[in-house]
């Protein structure tokens, strides 16, 4: 087996465990098309440094010399195993909830995943392509300057809570929000800063058979 072939198969590893498709893995990392992606299942490139980095930023569990060489372990040692509080409900249900009204199901004791608050069932299937209906969301309660565009996060306001692709938009008056409801941006909605209730980051997410 060729270099070019065992570059694709730790990619493959990669989107496998990220749960997605490789279009849709090409969409997350930030390529306007998959081709590169398919022109290394093909045997015709490795992993160039600048896919390797792009992949690392969205994914900074992952190696980065694992990706480009294969050489060490895929998943870096900078998370220690965690107790995490485990809510068998759907997040978009149950988060807003006042926590004297709600009482974890169980607890995980998880490794490999960045630091976490808690984990919810996900029944969202608006969003089944990245993640899937069913599947276990791990969550990071953050401050909304603190949002990494592009990624998912659970988004609670006075009028709904929602879990959606979020980024940035500048205004001259006020710090917005973009929520992706859908592919289409027109149907994209925007936030204030001062409208969010609560925020919290999908750091990782187990996919449920």
């Amino acid at each position: 087996m060729t270099n070019r072939n065992l570059s694709w198969l730790r990619l493959e590893e990669v989107i496998n465990r990220a749960n997605m498709t490789v279009n849709s893995f090409g969409r997350h990392i930030g390529l306007s098309r998959s081709e590169s992606l398919y022109q290394i299942k093909a045997g015709r490139f490795g992993i160039s440094h600048n896919l390797a980095q792009r992949i690392v930023e969205k994914f900074p569990e992952i190696s980065l010399g694992w990706l480009l060489s294969g050489e060490g372990k895929m998943l870096c040692d900078e998370h220690p195993s965690q107790n995490i509080p485990y809510y068998d409900h759907d997040v978009t249900s149950c988060i807003h909830l006042n926590s004297e009204l709600l009482h974890p199901t169980s607890t995980l004791s998880l490794s490999m995943i960045e630091s976490c608050d808690c984990a919810f069932r996900s029944f969202d299937d608006a969003i089944g392509d990245q993640i899937m209906t069913g599947s276990i969301v791990f969550l990071k309660k953050i401050a909304p300057q603190a949002i990494i565009p592009g990624r998912f996060y659970v988004i609670i306001t006075a009028n709904f809570v929602i879990l959606r692709r979020l980024s940035v938009a500048e205004s001259a008056t006020d710090r917005e929000y973009i929520i992706e409801l859908t592919s289409d941006k027109q149907n994209n909605v925007r936030i204030k800063e001062h409208d969010i209730l609560g925020l919290y980051r999908v750091v990782a997410n187990l996919k449920m058979y």
